[in-house]
This record gives structure tokens, C-alpha cells and sequence, in this order.
């Protein structure tokens, strides 16, 4: 008998029920598996992708979402209510494509952040994710045009951040469209063309400065300050008889082509006929002239043997290159480029600090120069000007992160600061792609020249109680930054022993602080060394307490006499001095951790040695919230320091002499060769390895 529809109408609602009640588990464990494998498929659009290597479907989490509760944290997502809201990807040297297909799994998906990696090639369609709020992808490489439809759907986006990067092309009319942007950052690329006709409606915010836009800025952008348009040649914020607003874009007649290619020939000629003159009455010595805008970068001073005689000096950076004791790799001057750097875009040195007396930019293009090596921010040479004073100019390349005005602000700050330990700059010349910097030279050199160069009289002086002395200045110094510079993300940012500076009494000087906030991130982790702290190689941002971080190495350099293998891009050579410190020190061993040449003449002073290794170790903790803040860590030294030189006074009182005969017995220790230079061929490797410039001339 056949059932009555009745019946079937019944059986269908009851299926339904049941199948109602059975669906959502199944959707939610359909959809949590959709998050976490999307997550693995935009992992593997990256590539350098070791920074994410929580970001994996564990047998532990099974079917849980990465925002589950319980699940394993996912480096870099944001969640919120459950969901994937946010990708916080920033300064993780991430390259390759961002796969916008896999970022469409995540429907509550409002901000993404990509900024200061590596990805190149041309925007991604992010115009797909049409709820997204806020894009931060500046500092890469981003190359192209924007599409022109770009901003049609993107209705929600308040927050888009692409400057720096190499973007070109017109600023697409569609932008208008984008009704609740709030924040536009297009500076630091090469957009061309003139401004859309309007801005956003809601736009409180632009920057479209250092680009090559022209024409005049519309009245409705004008709300917006000046600063916000500079470095576009041809872009008038208010239309003047000085300054051009439109490229010139003429096209020469026949009979004109014909004069210019003649004059051109004319002119080539000329050249050559000069060119050859000057290399055949150019000495076959070794004087060089300096090469301003394309010197190869040099292995440190210290790695290379002087010569028994000085090496002849050219009187000029535009003459023969001036000596750079014993460096190798010549290449042919390029003297207009070093014309071109003193006539293009940016004018004279400004003096930001007088305490050696004013000078120009003219006086160091005449001054006897000589490259002295250089480190992650650019290379470095020495200038002995007419006048006798001796400054040492750092070219850097990656000091883009913020605008003109910016940069000159935190220059005056900077030059403004005062302190035993501390160097700051004397003047700066600024170029858009490039920076000069320049301080006081300091003939001593560096202390990781001093510990680890060619082990002379500096060497044999550097006995105990003058590593305490180098110890406590260097911790007053950076705490004195740590107050001084507090509203920087880190204060001093590249400590490490090529920028501590050793004054004639072995007073330590730091330089290169406070120039976090001005490098590109895409550039900071090869040339800020507080980068390479546990936490930032983790993909966690910079802090006050990376700093902590590098003073720990320094410490534990000054007490081992080690090379720390932490200073190298690459794990080859060198010790890796925290593994060793906090493994001695956890069973007992701190003794042999002690720089033999310091042990041989100094045992008494073995406990306070290995306070100083307590204070260090404290240091360089892997979690930043174990460590002491700086503040804390400089009183921690002050005290061993000084307890240490009462015990070395005391036991001088008890012999009734001073500490000749330490020294003395010290010195000879170093003299007599009962250690080895360098102490292993890993480290000696890893020295010629190293870029860090130290103009070690002791």
C-alpha cells in the first residue's frame, strides 16, 4: 500500500529537521578547515617563508580553526569573535606573490599588513576584498601601475599605506570612488601624470611626495600641507613664474635634430680627448680618488695588513684616490658623479652640532679622503680637511623612511644630544637616494677592532679594569639614550662593538644611534643589529628591550674576547656567544668563559667577573620580558663595576704598589703569544667575513 502524501509531506519535514540539525557542525568543520588550509596556501605564494613556520596543520589541532580556542598560535593572524580579521605580516623579509585567492577564504578578513618585505612585480588584486578597511603594504618593491578600476569596489577602505615602493604610472580618477578613505600614502614611488580632479570624500590624510607627478595641485587638495606634494619637479602646490609645473615636451625639427647630433659628436669628442689625457699623466701609484656614488664595499680595516710605509694620499676626493690602507679592488674614478653629488638637489652640509667648527660641503670635496671600510648602513671613509680637523663620512642608501622635513628634524634632535659616551653627528647632506653623514673621527678605532683586529699596544692596555671602564660607559650611554630617545622604537638600534669608539683614555663613544625611525624596514634587518634579536627574528616589532639584547653581546664580548658569531649574516664563524654564556653558567663552568688574557693576570677578580656574565646573560634572555630594561641593566654594571675596582684597590693597598705590575704581567701575557691572535680559523673567517667598518689606525 502506497503511503498517503499526507505521510510523505511528514517524512520530508522530519529529513529536513534532522539534516537542518546535522548541517552547521558539518559547515563549521567544513569552514575551519577551509581557514587553516587557506593559511598554508598563501604560505606557499611566499617564499623566505621561515618566519612562519607555526602557520601548519598540526595532528594536535585537528579540525580546529587557527582561532579556535586551544589551537596553536598562527604567527601574524588577527582574530576576532572566531574569525580571521587581520594578517599582520610586516618586516618578515617575505618575498614571492601573495596569493589574493587564498585571502578570499577569510569573508571577516579587514586589515592586512605586508609592509617592509621583499614582494616585487605588480599589485596584487587586492581590489578583490571588497571588505577590507586597511592595506599596509609599504616598503617593498611593488612595480607597475595601479589598474585604473583599482578603487571602484573598494567602498570600506579607510587605511592605504603603498609608499616606498616602485610603483608608477597616473594616480588612477577612480581613487574618488574609495567614498571612506580616510588614510593615503602614495610617496616614495614614480607616479607620473597630474592629480585626480578630487581627492576622496573623506580623505584626511595624503602624502604623495618624492614621485614624479606634475601640473598644479587642484584647489581641493590644497586643504592638504605643502610637505605632502615636495619632491615632484613639476607638481606646483600654488602655480608661480619660478617654478615650472609642466615637463617640457617639444619636438625638434630636422634641421635641430641635425645641430644637436653635431653637437653631441662635438662634445663626445672633447670628452674622450680629456679623458685620455688625464689617464695618460694619471701616476701608477697607489692615490685614488673617492668615488662617491658607486665605491665597492670594502672588508674591514682591521683584516688587511698596513703597509710598512704610508701610502701616497691625492689632495682632492676629485683627484687620485686617496689610500685605503692596503684595500684592494680599484675602479676607474667617476669624478662627475662626486661633481654631481655636490651640485644635485640638495645644497651644502647643514651643521647640526659646532663643537668641531663649521664646515661645508666644498671643504670635504677638497679634503684628503680614504675609505675605511664599511658596515650595514653604507660605507665610510676618512676626510682630513685644510683646516686639520679629521671627520669620518658615512654614505647611507636605505634612510628613506620618512620625508625630507622628518629626516632634518631628527638630525638637529640627534646632533642636539650631549653625553661622555655618546658621538653625535656633526652635519648631514641630504640627497633623496642618499644621505651623508658625518661625525668626528676617533683614531683609536672601534672596540671590536681593539678586542679582535691586529692585537697591539690598544690590545695589551685593555686589561680588567679597563674593560670595566668600557663596560660602565657604554651601559651610561645607552641608558642615557634609553631616556633621552624614549619615544623611539629603540633608542640606539645598532649596538654592537664596530659602533662603540674608543677615545685616547679608552673612554667608549657610541655613534650610529637613534637611526631607527629613519631606515627603510626592508633594509633594517641587515643594517640595524637590534634587529637580529630573538624576538624581531621572530616576526614580533623592535623594542627598547633589543637594545638590552645587544648590550648583553657586548658585554659578553668585552669578558670572552670572543668574536660573537650573532654580528654575521650568515651562522659561519665567529662563537655564538649566548648559547655558550648560558650554558656555562647553567652548570658551573662560567670560568671558562673568561678571556684567558684578563684570567692570567687578574684571578682575584673572578667573582666579579662572573657578576658581569650574570649581568649579561641576563641580557640576552630569549624572551624580551626577562630581561632587565636598560635603566635596571646600567645600574646592575654600575654596581659590579664598582664593587670590581674596589677589590683592585684593595689589592693593591695589601701589595703596597699600584697596578703596575698586573698590567705589566698582562701586557706581557699578550706579548709573549700565549694565545693565539685569532683563536680559531671559523673565526678568523668570519672576520674577513664581516662588513663592519672599524678604521682601526691605533
Amino acid at each position: 500500500m502506497a503511503p498517503s502524501p499526507r505521510r510523505l509531506l511528514f517524512l520530508l519535514v522530519v529529513a529536513t529537521i534532522a539534516a537542518a540539525a546535522a548541517l552547521p557542525a558539518a559547515v563549521v568543520a567544513e569552514n575551519n578547515m577551509a581557514v587553516a588550509e587557506a593559511l598554508v596556501q598563501l604560505k606557499k605564494s611566499f617564499t623566505n617563508s621561515s618566519s612562519l613556520s607555526s602557520w601548519l596543520i598540526t595532528d594536535k589541532d585537528g579540525d580546529k580553526s587557527p582561532c579556535a580556542p586551544g589551537s596553536h598560535e598562527w604567527h601574524g593572524v588577527v582574530c576576532s569573535g572566531g574569525k580571521v580579521t587581520g594578517l599582520r605580516l610586516n618586516d618578515l623579509e617575505l618575498g614571492g606573490t601573495i596569493d589574493v585567492n587564498a585571502l578570499a577564504s577569510f569573508p571577516r578578513l579587514r586589515s592586512v599588513s605586508f609592509a617592509g618585505n621583499n614582494f616585487s612585480g605588480p599589485l596584487p588584486a587586492f581590489h578583490q576584498l571588497k571588505a577590507l578597511k586597511s592595506m599596509y603594504l609599504s616598503n617593498n618593491q611593488f612595480s607597475g601601475s595601479i589598474p585604473d578600476e583599482f578603487f571602484g569596489n573598494l567602498n570600506h577602505l579607510k587605511k592605504l599605506w603603498l609608499n616606498g615602493n616602485q610603483l608608477n604610472g597616473s594616480i588612477p580618477a577612480s581613487i574618488t570612488q574609495a567614498t571612506s578613505l580616510l588614510e593615503l600614502h602614495l610617496d616614495r614611488n614614480a607616479f607620473t601624470g597630474e592629480l585626480p580632479p578630487e581627492p576622496p570624500p573623506a580623505l584626511k590624510s595624503l602624502n604623495v611626495s618624492g614621485n614624479d607627478l606634475e601640473g598644479v595641485v587642484p584647489e581641493t587638495f590644497r586643504k592638504f600641507d605643502a610637505s605632502r606634494f615636495t619632491g615632484n619637479e613639476y607638481l606646483c602646490f600654488v602655480p608661480t613664474h619660478v617654478k615650472p609645473c609642466k615637463r617640457e615636451r617639444t619636438v625638434a625639427s630636422s634641421s635641430r635634430r641635425v645641430v644637436m647630433g653635431f653637437a653631441t659628436l662635438l662634445v663626445s669628442a672633447v670628452v674622450m680627448v680629456i679623458a685620455l689625457s688625464a689617464c695618460s699623466c694619471q701616476p701608477t701609484s697607489r692615490a685614488r680618488s673617492l668615488d662617491m656614488d658607486g665605491l665597492e664595499e670594502k672588508p674591514p680595516v682591521y683584516m688587511t695588513k698596513q703597509a710598512s710605509a704610508p701610502q701616497k694620499r691625492s689632495t682632492s676626493w676629485l683627484g687620485g684616490r686617496a689610500g685605503s690602507l692596503g684595500l684592494g679592488h680599484r675602479r676607474a674614478a667617476s669624478a662627475a658623479k662626486v661633481d654631481d653629488l655636490s651640485s644635485r638637489s640638495a645644497g651644502d652640509l647643514v651643521m647640526v652640532n659646532n663643537s668641531k667648527g663649521a664646515f661645508g660641503l666644498t671643504d670635504l670635496m677638497k679634503a684628503a679622503a680614504e675609505v675605511i671600510g664599511s658596515d650595514g648602513l653604507g660605507s665610510a671613509y676618512k676626510a682630513v680637511m685644510a683646516n686639520g680637523v679629521a671627520v669620518v663620512v658615512k654614505r647611507a642608501r636605505d634612510m628613506n623612511r620618512t620625508t625630507k622635513d622628518a629626516f632634518e628634524a631628527e638630525m638637529k634632535r640627534l646632533g642636539a644630544v650631549r653625553h661622555a659616551n655618546l658621538l653625535p653627528p656633526l652635519a648631514y647632506h641630504y640627497r633623496k637616494d642618499e644621505k651623508l653623514l658625518v661625525h668626528e673621527y676617533i683614531p683609536k678605532g672601534s672596540l671590536l677592532y681593539v678586542l679582535h683586529g691586529d692585537r697591539g699596544m690598544d690590545y695589551a692596555a685593555l686589561d680588567w679594569p679597563m674593560r670595566l671602564k668600557v663596560a660602565v660607559g657604554v651601559a651610561r650611554g645607552t641608558a642615557f639614550l634609553h631616556t633621552e630617545l624614549a619615544s623611539h622604537e629603540v633608542p640606539h638600534g645598532n649596538l654592537k662593538s664596530a659602533n662603540i669608539l674608543l677615545a685616547p683614555d679608552f673612554e667608549p663613544l657610541l655613534v650610529d644611534f637613534g637611526f631607527s625611525g629613519l631606515i627603510n624596514h626592508m633594509q633594517s634587518t641587515q643594517s640595524m643589529f637590534a634587529r637580529r634579536a630573538p624576538e624581531c627574528v621572530a616576526g614580533h616589532p623592535v623594542s627598547a628591550k633589543a637594545d638590552v639584547y645587544c648590550f648583553g653581546i657586548v658585554l659578553l664580548e668585552l669578558l670572552t674576547g670572543k668574536f660573537p658569531a650573532q654580528y654575521l649574516h650568515n651562522a659561519k664563524g665567529g662563537t655564538d656567544l649566548v648559547m655558550w654564556a648560558t650554558s656555562a653558567m647553567a652548570d658551573g663552568f662560567e670560568r671558562d668563559l673568561l678571556d684567558p688574557v684578563i684570567m692570567a693576570a687578574w684571578k682575584f677578580a673572578l667573582p666579579d667577573m662572573t657578576r658581569l656574565i650574570q649581568v649579561a646573560v641576563d641580557c640576552v634572555q630569549v624572551d624580551p620580558a626577562k630581561r632587565p630594561d636598560m635603566k635596571e641593566a646600567a645600574a646592575r654594571v654600575e654596581e659590579v663595576v664598582a664593587t670590581a675596582l674596589a677589590t683592585v684597590r684593595e689589592r693593591q693597598e695589601e701589595s703596597g704598589s699600584d697596578d703596575s705590575a698586573s698590567r705589566s704581567s698582562h701586557a706581557a701575557y699578550v706579548r709573549d703569544g700565549s694565545i693565539q691572535r685569532i683563536t680559531s680559523v671559523g673565526e678568523r673567517s668570519s672576520r674577513r667575513g664581516s662588513s663592519d667598518y672599524s678604521y682601526g689606525i691605533s
